[in-house]
């Protein structure tokens, strides 16, 4: 019979500081790849942001690596966590990223100044969209159904309407779409389902 481990044991720094030195190359170049994978959508973080942050937080304490545990594991968890805090705090914040202010304005008779909003795309935005849809058609790719699916989507059509663009009848396109739904729930599993 295994022992159960105790939920109060954890690896000391010294511990910690020599798994992580006994990593192979292909073990931080899969760390690499899931720190990607898990900074997709993150505003202002790069997936080496992201790995940085899981070994400090690993390294001074803050996060707890379990005995037994693989060191690809542990880190996965960690680097999720930190991504769903930051992606928390980014939508309760009083700020929006998104929104630069343009132009500020202030009338004689008026003591409030007039701000103009612009939406603007940065270059992290479109860098992090285009990690996305590598990792979404990697997740598809060789399954016909699932890439016509997807296409269609990225096209802006939905229920009937894509039905109706694929040629599909209302069971073959709603096992293809939660088909989908799955691959994608498991990519990202706080994404809301549309």
């Amino acid at each position: 019979m295994s022992a159960i481990p105790n939920p109060e044991e954890r690896l000391s720094k010294a511990e910690v500081e020599t798994i992580l030195r006994g990593l192979s190359p292909a073990d931080w170049r899969r760390a690499e790849s899931i720190a990607t994978f898990l900074c997709g959508g993150l505003i202002g973080w790069t997936s080496d942001d992201l790995l940085q942050e899981a070994l400090c937080s690993l390294l001074d304490g803050t996060r707890i690596w379990r005995p037994g545990l693989h060191p690809l594991v542990v880190l996965k968890s960690v680097m999720h966590s930190i991504a769903s805090n930051k992606r928390k705090s980014n939508e309760a914040g009083p700020i929006d990223e998104n929104v630069v202010v343009d132009a500020l304005e202030s009338y004689e008779d008026d003591k409030t100044p007039v701000a103009y909003g612009k939406t603007t795309i940065t270059p992290e935005d479109e860098l992090s969209g285009k990690q996305q849809m590598r990792v979404l058609y990697a997740t598809v790719e060789g399954k016909e159904e699932l890439e016509l699916l997807v296409m269609t989507w990225a096209d802006g059509l939905r229920g009937t309407d894509a039905r109706d663009a694929l040629g599909w009848g209302e069971k073959k396109y709603d096992a293809a779409r939660k088909r989908l739904q799955r691959r994608l729930s498991v990519l990202d599993p706080e994404r809301r389902s549309t």
